[in-house]
């Protein structure tokens, strides 16, 4: 039989086919899923035909850009739905993933954090938190290196500025970018955008759009039916919430619904985007009219809430004892279209409609009122930011006290850490209210207790804007030793994004402020002592930590003794005097283990071994690596895991050990691969080349 050389079966990846090999090794990584983030395709979709076809010509044209749709049109127009609606219909094709961003969500002070949403893009596309650029033009040039040959299609809703377009544009020409915006955004016609204007539905496609909600019987009265659409001037927003009328429970026909628009007076605010004149109040003002008395109220009240989504948890709280049945009233709500329900059991209000509700809340309910809903909505994120950071963090020092009571979600480290993830926006909404209401206590225990979100993920927009917040609202409060936290923490983000003149004018008057608090100035004096590292002055960082471990000996505090040492030891590696830093680590190592703190431990092995290497001391830096490797995987610490695999890949090549350099290097390369590191391709190559070239070590 002639030899053949076919592939009958189905495959996925690579094939390899040979006749006769002697050793073949094939080295596989894991691939991050590819992100799948669009909401949900609209209910209610018709026509739009031409534009439609637009967006087609767009995806199927040749350049080595990627393609770029720009939709725009009046509040309420269907931007939006029609952008999902062709999105969902040619997903398929974009085999890397699908990106989404609310820009709204990420507004602040007038401006876009465009930094977070390419973080976030980043991380969606497998990029861990630790190896994300501080500074944003390196993060948009990882972006486009990683979606350099990706297939992507990215969908940025809210848009108002092109270089927010532009900045969150993926590198590849397969790729496709859809912007909506209220706005005409011009200025991309030289980035070769694909205009789509959006305009009002015409009665033919006005009528076939509300009789998609409507019964059977309903849908025979034509003529009510032209003229609803008439009334609503074919505004989409519009004829969907007098649709979402039609179909609640008690049903009003087509007849009475447009009886009951037809004042002539009132009509024409309603159809006119103009201030005081909203066409979409008319139909919200209608909705609301026919909510039960329960509902109504509720309605109103999460039009107080500060933040652009929330939970089931929320709305109890908002609604108070008015609202026996929230989980009912919150449904009623999504039926009338006055809420839209996102997934994981969250919901938002369409941007107008969060104003109509706050303008029945400002007819319906008094001042007090008002004030005393808001409260509640803060009071119940400053309890669940209490909770999370005393899950996350223990008992570490904190300048106030929590009282938990009432709060009814038990976290462990893990769920605390992602309750505070899920949340961060509205914290940060909700602190930005208190403030503005002059509840200064609050806001400076919720700032307090987000440390560990901050410190964590480096969500530096916020980070920087809370510790302002909370630094101003601890000084009017005249507590200096949460206003030394306040400007600490600020200090600490500004080391980490390199703006070393800012963080030392907050240490400063951090320092002065602290003179009086030994606890306090100890933690101002450890982030200068981290200052002056970044900065590489090492003689100054190794003096600052020296007296910050005798201050906490003579305080008999072991777990600061301990900390303090190790920052010590690692600064005393960095400056290579490893003979003085073994001593100094080991002694930091015993403390540590004494007090069961196994992760802290693994983190002084790392740099004890780094010593230890530098030392020739090889053997005992692989046994403090072993040990760190084992208690970092064990307690799903990638980095920190990763952190120790780099030390003992270049301690194993020193012992001339290549079962363990091998094993080191394919588990680091995997970390790496997995995290969306640059420097899995520099691994991959000294696994190809069975060592690490001297000039990396």
């Amino acid at each position: 039989m002639a030899p053949r050389n076919d592939v009958t079966a189905s495959s996925v990846g690579n094939v390899i086919q040979a006749s006769s090999i002697g050793e073949l090794n094939i080295n596989t990584s894991a691939r991050h899923n590819a992100p799948m983030q669009l909401p949900p395709a609209p209910h209610a979709f018709v026509n739009r035909d031409d534009e439609l076809r637009l967006m087609d010509d767009a995806l199927n044209r040749e350049g080595s850009r990627p393609a770029l749709v720009a939709i725009s049109g009046m509040a309420g127009v269907g931007k939006s739905a029609l952008a999902l609606h062709w999105s969902h219909s040619n997903g398929s094709r974009f085999n890397d993933g699908h990106l989404y961003a609310n820009v709204a969500e990420y507004r602040h002070r007038g401006g876009v954090a465009v930094s977070e949403i390419v973080a976030f893009f980043l991380r969606s596309l497998g990029v861990h938190q630790q190896y994300l650029p501080a500074q944003y033009p390196e993060r948009v040039a990882l972006f486009r290196s990683l979606t350099a040959q990706a297939r992507l299609l990215v969908l940025l809703d809210d848009v108002d500025e092109p270089a927010q377009v532009r900045a969150l544009s993926p590198a590849a020409g397969d790729s496709v970018v859809i912007s909506t915006s209220r706005r005409r955004l011009n200025g991309l016609t030289i980035d070769g955008a694909r205009f789509v204007d959006l305009a009002p539905f015409d009665a033919e496609d006005g009528e076939r759009l509300v009789t998609q909600w409507m019964t059977s019987t309903a849908k025979q009265d034509s003529t009510s039916i032209r003229e609803l659409v008439r009334l609503c001037a074919g505004l989409p927003l519009a004829l969907s919430v007098a649709g979402a009328r039609l179909a609640q429970p008690r049903r009003w026909t087509p007849a009475e619904l447009v009886h009951h628009l037809s004042d002539d007076r009132q009509r024409l605010g309603r159809l006119t985007i103009e201030p005081g004149g909203s066409p979409v109040r008319t139909m919200f003002d209608t909705a609301y009219a026919d909510l039960p008395e329960s509902a109504r109220v509720l309605y109103r009240r999460l039009g107080l809430h500060p933040g652009p989504d929330f939970g089931n948890e929320v709305a109890v709280v908002a609604g108070g004892r008015a609202t026996s049945t929230p989980g009912t009233d919150l449904e009623l709500l999504c039926t009338a279209n006055l809420v839209e329900e996102l997934d994981r059991g969250r919901y938002r209000f369409h941007d107008l409609v969060r104003l109509h509700a706050r303008e029945r809340a400002e007819v319906d309910d008094s001042a007090d009122q008002r004030d005393t809903t808001l409260g509640r909505i803060v009071e119940w994120y400053a309890k669940g930011a209490a909770a999370a950071d005393v899950a996350v963090l223990g008992n570490r020092w904190r300048s106030g006290e929590h009282d938990l009571t009432g709060w009814e979600n038990r976290f462990d480290a893990a769920s605390g850490m992602e309750w505070l993830r899920v949340e961060r926006t509205n914290l940060l909404a909700a602190m930005r209210a208190a403030d503005k209401l002059e509840w200064h206590e609050t806001v400076w225990t919720m700032c307090e207790s987000m440390w560990a979100l901050y410190h964590s993920d480096k969500n530096f927009a916020d980070w920087v804007e809370s510790h302002e917040l909370g630094m101003r609202a601890a000084h009017q409060c005249g507590n200096v030793t949460a206003e030394v936290r306040m400007r600490n923490q600020l200090a600490r983000a500004h080391i980490e994004l390199h703006e070393f003149a800012a963080a030392h004018e907050q240490l400063e008057i951090a320092r002065r402020l602290a003179s009086d608090d030994p606890r306090a100035m100890s933690v101002v004096l450890e982030s200068t002592g981290l200052l002056y590292r970044e900065q590489g002055r090492y003689g100054d960082a190794v003096s600052v930590f020296e007296d910050l471990v005798s201050t906490q000996r003579d305080l008999g505090d072991e777990r600061g003794y301990a900390m303090q040492s190790y920052q010590l030891g690692d600064v005393l590696v960095r400056a290579s005097l490893e003979e003085r830093a073994v001593p100094v680590l080991d002694d930091a190592l015993e403390t540590m283990l004494r007090l069961d703190d196994d992760m802290a431990a693994a983190r002084v092995r790392i740099v004890l071994a780094q010593a230890y290497h530098r030392l020739r001391r090889e053997q005992e830096a692989a046994t403090q690596l072993e040990e760190a490797v084992q208690t970092t995987r064990r307690r799903n610490q990638p980095v920190k895991e990763a952190q120790a695999l780099e030390v003992l890949v270049g301690v194993a090549q020193e012992n001339h050990d290549t079962t363990r350099f091998r094993t080191a290097a394919h588990r680091l390369l995997e970390l790496y691969v997995d995290a969306g590191s640059p420097r899995s391709a520099e691994v991959r190559r000294w696994i190809d080349l069975g060592r690490r070239p001297e000039q990396e070590d």
